[in-house]
């Protein structure tokens, strides 16, 4: 019986690159959902969109550097991928902040929230997709209530 040699893997780099961006995928949308907790508007909520999308840009272009991948990908993907978390989870928040007196424990359980996606991106990098469909979900779902919302008040003359 001869003994077989082990086949390489031509596609480990495809690998390491897919993981690598699920990563960047994960810590991205932790930055946005982090900075969005707080639920801010005007010149803060600013700022706070401002820090999201540089924090995702650098978390997902450092991803992609770990595994000797070019850097400029993920800091344009990490951008555009904390944006919209951002404004999802500042959705979120407000609508809290409304319904309760105070909401500063919708808040904080929104900011766990990012650290635990934050955490479990690096240990377990495709759960980051898992993420980004739910928060694509919540921010659909958002936008029909609101479309909904008036829609018996409308009179037609």
């Amino acid at each position: 019986m001869t003994r077989r040699r082990p086949v390489p893997l031509a596609c480990a780099p495809a690998v390491d690159l897919f993981l690598a961006g699920c990563q960047g995928v994960g810590l991205a949308l932790a930055a946005g959902v982090f900075a969005g907790a707080s639920g801010r508007r005007g010149a803060l909520g600013l700022i706070f969109l401002a820090a999201a999308v540089a924090g995702g840009a650098v978390l997902f272009a450092l991803s992609l550097t770990a595994e000797d991948h070019p850097a400029w990908p993920g800091a344009v993907a990490g951008a555009l991928t904390a944006a919209p978390a951002f404004l999802v989870a500042r959705g979120v928040a407000e609508g809290a902040r409304a319904r309760q007196d105070g909401a500063g424990m919708s808040e904080a359980l929104i900011a766990v929230a990012a650290l635990v996606l934050a955490g479990l991106s690096l240990v377990i990098s495709p759960i980051a997709l898992v993420a980004a469909l739910a928060l694509a979900w919540l921010g659909i779902g958002r936008r029909r209530g609101t479309a909904r919302k008036y829609e018996g008040l409308r009179t037609l003359r």
